[in-house]
């Protein structure tokens, strides 16, 4: 659910234009730790040259890839039409299309991607079954699969879990008016199981603090397609 009738698309809207100056003030890692994951897995990104994006934002984690060589080939997808703006003005991605990532088809082929990878994204969505199916469909045979999430606290939660960070100094909500999600961890294994993702690596770190030094875990996973 959402309150006081915040989509993400409008939330995303609003912080779009302060997005990478607010993220910076609370030491948000997502980006750096699955860039760094994947980097380790690929022997520094060796055979890696069709990456997609999803929830791009504002390209946070492409630039990273795009650090690594002009030639790789960067698509991005995200529902906030201002995000993909911030992005484009940077110039370091190839494609970026606009679409709801938790319910919409991926406009891409199947097995079209070496890397599928979110960052930060799976808590705006209350059940990832969705995103996960897709990023598996356009990801090539043997290819990875990696995103972050917001684990439950104790093993019985399932799903969609109410998370509430604080505000900035500058009194701009860290997530607005919009409801955030944690996820099950032994669920997010059977949801990428079932689209025939095997696990290669897990691991929790802090994504970020607030200015209220308020800490926030995340958990990283990144798969195989089978």
């Amino acid at each position: 659910m959402l309150k006081n009738s915040i989509t993400p698309e409008m939330h995303y809207d609003g912080w779009a234009r302060v997005y990478d100056g607010d993220v910076a003030g609370w030491d948000y890692h997502a980006p750096d730790r699955l860039f760094e994951k994947l980097q380790s897995l690929t022997s520094g990104g060796a055979g890696v040259s069709r990456i997609l994006d999803v929830g791009i934002g504002t390209g946070l984690l492409s630039q990273k890839f795009r650090n690594t060589g002009r030639n790789k080939h960067i698509a991005g997808i995200d529902i906030s039409r201002e995000m993909l703006k911030r992005c484009a003005e940077k110039g370091i991605v190839n494609d970026l299309k606009r679409l709801d990532v938790a319910v919409d088809p991926f406009p891409f082929s199947d097995d079209e991607f070496d890397v599928t990878a979110a960052a930060g994204l799976m808590e705006s969505i209350g059940n990832m079954a969705h995103a996960l199916r897709e990023m598996a469909r356009v990801t090539k045979p043997g290819g990875l699969i990696a995103f972050t999430y917001v684990p439950t606290i104790r093993l019985q939660e399932q799903t969609s879990l109410k998370l509430r960070p604080g505000r900035t100094e500058e009194g701009r909500f860290v997530m607005g008016a919009l409801t955030l999600h944690r996820h099950n961890r032994a669920l997010t294994k059977t949801y990428a199981a079932g689209v025939g993702i095997e696990p290669v690596a897990e691991e929790q770190f802090t994504g970020y603090r607030t200015y209220v030094l308020m800490s926030v875990k995340y958990n990283l996973f990144v798969g195989r397609k089978q």
